[in-house]
């Protein structure tokens, strides 16, 4: 049978090795990459394709939640993703996410009957979904796994960048470059450096990834960078028409004038 391919991300050089040793004692596994960061990862996951990817959670550019975001959001544009399995020191809160939601993980330092155990339950994982491909069922994003990222992302750091994708190729929007945001059916336009770079996510989605204390919701169907406010004229009813330093304009509604108010006095 031919060897299932293995990706490790882990900014750590040990728990890589760690890693690259534990699997070495299954021959039926082969290390196809490494990579010491999260943006790093999303660009060789989609280039290889591999069947298993060990994700370290905290990682530097691209944190291991926003890369697992970012396949799940593939697998629902119907790409093939890989199996995942979460790599993390001790962290309560995440621990319990995954045992409810029965995502699996190892945890720091890697014990061999855990990893095992997790490479057993990775490999069941995998024949199934080949299963399902050869009798012609589409992919789809893994339900347990959408639930355990809804729960891991309010503990986590805001992400530093976004993964987006279009005909011409993968782009990651740094979220310090991001002047606002609108909705756009199932998509969310950021708009950043004159370019709009369409992501597959709600506007309360990309909301809570976006740091409170720089982006307001103004509108249901807008959020702002309150640094690249140019100019700010009171309008009906306690709305706003909000000037954006790229030229754009944006009415506010009343309900969200208040927050929009306190961050920019």
């Amino acid at each position: 049978m031919t060897a299932l391919t293995v990706l490790l991300a882990d900014d750590e050089p040990l728990a890589r090795r760690r890693l690259r040793a534990l699997l070495a004692r299954h021959a039926d596994y082969d290390v196809v990459a490494e990579c010491e960061d999260g943006v790093e990862a999303v660009e060789r996951i989609l280039a290889l394709r591999p069947d298993l990817v060990f994700l370290d959670i905290h990682m530097p550019e691209l944190d291991g939640v926003a890369v697992a975001e970012a396949l799940a959001a593939e697998a629902e544009r119907g790409g093939a993703v890989p199996v995942l399995v979460f790599v993390t020191a001790y962290d309560a809160h995440a621990v319990r996410a995954f045992d409810l939601n029965a995502v699996d993980y190892v945890l720091k330092p890697i014990d061999v009957e855990r990893f095992d155990r997790a490479l057993a339950r990775a490999g069941e994982r995998i024949a199934a979904r080949r299963a399902a491909v050869g009798s012609g069922d589409a992919p789809a994003a893994d339900a347990a796994l959408r639930a355990v990222l809804a729960e891991l992302r309010p503990a986590s750091t805001y992400p530093a960048r976004f993964v987006v994708r279009d005909s011409k190729g993968l782009y990651f929007v740094r979220a310090d470059e991001i002047d606002h945001v609108d909705a756009d059916g199932n998509y969310v336009g950021l708009w950043a450096r004159g370019r709009r770079h369409l992501l597959r996510e709600t506007m309360k989605g990309i909301e809570a990834k976006l740091d409170p204390a720089r982006f307001v919701r103004v509108h249901r169907s807008a959020i702002v960078n309150v640094d690249r406010v140019k100019r700010l004229e009171p309008w009906a009813h306690g709305e706003y028409v909000i000037t954006m330093e790229d030229g754009a304009r944006i009415t506010s509604s009343r309900t969200h004038g208040t927050r929009l108010q306190e961050l920019l006095r």
